[in-house]
């Protein structure tokens, strides 16, 4: 079974022609259109280092790690001037050397709280194989004057940070994802209203389930937008898994550079989720301050600072942070309180474009460097390679349980990761 399933994404992998999209029917004076697209996406991840081994890792030797994830995505879209349908259809094969690394979300992060039961699983995961049947996006959009309507499977994104998105809640990457061209939808109703030509109203309803909880995984948020004469503000309140959330963000242009941020407010309620710092605290801040500068016309550069008030100040706290519900269903991935971090994406060639982060953590202090690549082999063929390296102490084994955190990323593993796309 499972080397039919590879020869399968395998030949699919190979098989492609210099197509996007295959289209049914098109009327650009009506702005009409149907079309019919086939993404493949191949992803490798290697992972190592003494955290993976014992006596670090108590349920045995898993140095190295390997994982692949085998992606195939069929897509359809019929657009009018009233009227959108989208459906993003997703077959995952995966195949696993040994358990996944949890919820650090190396490579791919957690899937956002679903309502729907639009996924099955066709096989496994046994013996490291597994076969998931999804549908991703599927959402109709209803467009009448200065309503849009939107309801179904959708994406839905808040947020103006790079490295770290704070307001981004209703669902959010990981720090390590390798691939951010699709977003996971969420059930949702969206209503959007242009008020005027800067003024913006989005009300978006979202149902999820946690732990069988309907009430625990969803959101009701209002967020407004404001176009200024250099710049922008943002507002967000509303319900977000039983927290009472206040927002606000912003960007200026400030000449040579941008300046952004967002201030998120967690008002924490008796069924709200874990974990609450201090267990006193009855509020939560979460705040960014990043910038964008372009020294050139090939080159961005991003320095951010993050707090988070969810994390901790010590390190031998990070366990409970990482076992708590807010870091199982992927609403935060940083078990720390204060961070320092940077991005910088360089064009180096039309066809080549590389990047390379870090996230330094100076309470522990600890850091992790990432490098990256995204080269066009192709018209319809994209690589991405790049990996991931942790510097900080690692556990303490003198804890009598289990080894006793003393960074934050001194327990990550080295990571390695190969992505290879083909539109057809």
């Amino acid at each position: 079974m499972r080397l039919v399933a590879l020869a399968v994404v395998a030949g699919c992998l190979l098989w492609s022609r210099p197509l996007q999209a295959f289209v049914l029917s098109e009327d650009e004076l009506e702005d009409r259109s149907t079309e019919l697209g086939l993404m493949l996406r191949s992803f490798s991840f290697v992972l190592a280092g003494p955290v993976l081994r014992p006596p670090y890792n108590p349920l045995g030797d898993a140095d190295p790690n390997g994982l692949g994830l085998f992606d195939l995505r069929a897509t359809f879209s019929h657009k009018s001037p009233w009227l959108k349908l989208v459906l993003h259809n997703q077959l995952t094969a995966r195949v696993s050397s040994h358990a996944s690394v949890g919820v650090l979300a190396l490579g791919r992060g957690q899937e956002p709280r679903r309502w729907l039961p639009l996924e099955a699983d066709l096989a496994g995961p046994d013996g490291g194989f597994g076969l998931r049947e999804s549908v991703d996006w599927a959402f109709a959009e209803l467009t009448l004057g200065p309503l849009t309507l939107a309801a179904g499977r959708q994406p839905i994104t808040f947020g103006r940070g790079k490295l770290w998105k704070p307001m981004d809640l209703i669902s959010t990457f990981s720090l390590t994802e390798v691939d951010t061209e699709y977003k996971p939808g969420v059930d949702a109703l969206r209503l959007d209203w242009t008020v005027q030509p800067q003024t913006n109203l989005i009300l978006v309803a979202a149902a999820g389930r946690f732990n069988d909880d309907l009430l625990t995984g969803s959101t009701l948020a209002l967020r407004a937008k404001q176009g200024l004469p250099r710049g922008e503000v943002g507002f967000l309140g509303g319900f977000v898994r039983r927290d009472v959330v206040l927002g606000a963000d912003a960007v200026v242009d400030a000449g040579k550079f941008d300046l952004y941020t967002e201030l998120v407010l967690h008002v924490l309620t008796d069924d709200s989720l874990s974990p609450r710092q201090p267990d006193t605290a009855r509020t939560v801040l979460r705040a960014l301050l990043g910038a964008t500068f372009k020294p050139t016309s090939k080159l961005t550069l991003s320095p951010e600072l993050y707090f988070n008030g969810f994390g901790d100040w010590q390190a031998d706290d990070y366990l409970r942070v990482a076992l708590s519900d807010r870091m199982a269903m992927g609403e935060m991935y940083n078990m720390g309180r204060a961070y320092l971090g940077g991005l910088a994406l360089w064009e180096a060639h039309p066809l080549l474009n590389l990047s390379a982060g870090l996230i330094f953590n100076p309470v522990d202090p600890s850091g992790l460097l990432s490098m990256g690549l995204n080269y066009s082999l192709a018209a319809n063929i994209v690589l991405v390679a790049g990996g991931y390296i942790p510097a900080g102490r690692l556990p303490d084994l003198r804890a009598p349980v289990l080894p006793e955190p003393r960074s934050e990323f001194g327990l990550y593993p080295y990571f390695v990761y190969v992505e290879l796309k083909a539109a057809m």
